[in-house]
């Protein structure tokens, strides 16, 4: 009797849509859309701090408004790897699973960082 074992990696890279973010640019304008950005890097932060600070006990309506947030805004910006692993937790928090849940917070707080400071170093490197 085999278990099902899913090993998630810890060095999982940061994933950007550059499409997204040229889309932003061509609807906004460059220095409206670096605004933006700059804006939702800001409540994404607040965001991931927030699940960080409440974890997998908090209240499961305001952990779901949370990650729907990060969803959004990380969608909004191209971070791909991001908004795919908040709908993972979203996943996990639906399936009642507690040891998912915990597992999928981490990996979202891991991604989450790698996530914000992988933007800031393009911001940097693009001026």
């Amino acid at each position: 009797m085999g278990a099902d074992i899913s090993e998630l990696p810890l060095g999982e890279p940061a994933r950007f849509n550059p499409g997204q973010l040229e889309k932003l640019c061509d609807t906004m304008g460059e220095t409206r859309a670096e605004a933006e950005v700059a804006y939702a890097l800001g409540r994404l932060s607040t965001l991931l701090a927030d699940l960080s600070r409440l974890g997998r006990h908090a209240n499961p309506c305001d952990l779901q408004q949370l990650l729907t947030a990060v969803v959004r805004d990380a969608g909004l910006i191209g971070m791909a790897t991001l908004a795919r692993v908040a709908n993972n937790v979203l996943d996990c928090l639906a399936s009642g699973d507690p040891t998912a849940l915990a597992a999928t917070l981490a990996r979202l707080e891991r991604v989450g960082e790698r996530s914000i400071h992988a933007i800031w170093d393009l911001e940097d490197v693009s001026g």
